[in-house]
């Protein structure tokens, strides 16, 4: 973060009313590290249960807060915005509300979603709104006048270091950032660069990748949220960089979740990530990202296509900020989906994938996690060779214990 003195005008903090926010020829916008809209249908009925409780007992006079927002005015190619850094959750949902009882959407929020997660949350949210509207019979006129009243604490800052600062570093009202969150933002800013529609077309492309890895077919469906990456990074990522042997060491806080795989990343050229030695790679020195969605490979051309659990990383390499980051978290998710889910080609897989079914998936959850760690690990350093057999040699040892131990504590597999 850049150290310059921190000058008066480079942050602003108003108490501003809902029309008073920055207007349309300075929209509120939406940058391209934030995250999907998010909130379920609990939260959107809290909300309106809270506004219809401050209608019954309000006068004219009365002001309902709404907590503080955190923007970032951005100026740029003759476009003057202020993104949103924290409050995106609540301005979405006040947005939906706005268009249910106006029929239109409010002029100066103008966020784009590219997200299907977010889309998908969005209408879900204008429909629990209309199933409340419409089972308790509330007049929307009297809603209508709240937005008169609603006010918040706008916190404006000009510098981008200050901006991801607070970004870092703010929890929002409604959903608190989680590590991935936070690493997401982190690898996103890191991609600069002199020329700015390179930076935003990487940007682009990295925060789409990053939206595959949270929905990753199959594995996404059991996450919290639909959310992969926080099982992702925690289960497997953390633990196949971290354990070795018998030296297992579990992750303990959000703090180290962030230095692994933030602050102590390698800086990088944009768009550019560092290759080591492996067996999925014995001859490439780096693989660049370009800004029209393709990989380069130096010293030699490769053609890997969309088959991103097949890029030359190594799962215990060090990571490239920026681009780096996110075609490796890509590579790992791709790979567990096509270990244990993606119908494949290979007969090896397709065996794997029907002992898994029938035998590894009647174990409990924790040993169903350390059966499909051990496989990445043996499938990234191997490949598909000798894969069921190893499968069927790892189940023998798990079984192993209960035959020669009484005493089965969780962390006795480790």
């Amino acid at each position: 973060m850049s150290k310059k003195e921190l000058v008066p005008q480079d942050v602003t903090v108003k108490l501003v009313s809902f029309s008073q926010l920055p207007n349309v020829k300075s929209p509120l916008a939406l940058d391209s590290y934030q995250r999907a809209y998010v909130w379920g249908e609990d939260k959107i009925v809290q909300l309106l249960n809270d506004f219809s409780e401050f209608i019954q007992t309000n006068n004219a006079s009365k002001q309902y807060y709404m907590g503080t927002l955190l923007l970032h005015q951005k100026v740029e190619a003759k476009q003057n915005r202020h993104f949103v850094i924290d409050g995106q959750q609540r301005l979405t949902s006040l947005s939906i509300l706005y268009w249910l009882l106006q029929g239109k959407l409010p002029a100066h929020i103008q966020f784009e979603f590219r997200s299907s997660r977010s889309l998908v949350n969005i209408q879900q949210a204008k429909s629990t709104m209309q199933a409340w509207f419409k089972e308790l019979q509330i007049d929307k006129e009297e809603f209508t006048k709240v937005f008169k009243q609603l006010r918040f604490t706008v916190i404006a800052v000009q510098r981008e270091d200050l901006a991801f600062t607070f970004f870092d570093t703010q929890n929002s009202r409604g959903v608190p950032l989680g590590s991935t969150d936070l690493l997401k933002a982190f690898h996103l800013r890191a991609i600069q660069d002199g020329n700015i529609k390179m930076v935003e077309q990487l940007q682009s492309h990295c925060a789409k990748r990053w939206e595959q890895v949270q929905l990753q077919g199959e594995l996404g469906k059991t996450s919290q949220h639909n959310d992969f990456a926080p099982e992702l990074f925690h289960y497997y990522l953390w633990r196949g960089r971290n354990w070795t042997g018998n030296q297992v060491v579990e992750l303990e806080s959000k703090d180290e979740m962030l230095k692994h795989f933030g602050e102590y990343s390698k800086k990088a050229m944009i768009g550019e990530v560092a290759l080591y030695s492996a067996g999925t790679n014995q001859w490439g020195k780096s693989l660049t990202l370009t800004s029209t969605n393709d990989y380069s490979l130096t010293p030699a051309k490769q053609h890997i296509g969309q088959q991103a659990a097949y890029l030359p990383f190594a799962l215990r390499q060090p990571i490239s900020q920026g681009v780096g980051f996110f075609l490796y978290a890509e590579k790992y998710a791709s790979m567990l989906n096509l270990l244990f889910h993606q119908p494949s080609d290979s007969p090896e897989v397709l065996a794997l994938q029907g002992f898994y079914n029938d035998v590894v998936s009647t174990l409990s959850a924790y040993l169903q996690s350390l059966f499909r760690l051990a496989t990445l690990t043996y499938f990234d350093r191997l490949g598909s060779e000798g894969l069921l057999g190893f499968a069927i040699w790892l189940d023998h040892r798990l079984g192993a214990i209960r035959l020669t131990q009484a005493d089965i504590r969780r962390e006795t597999p480790l």
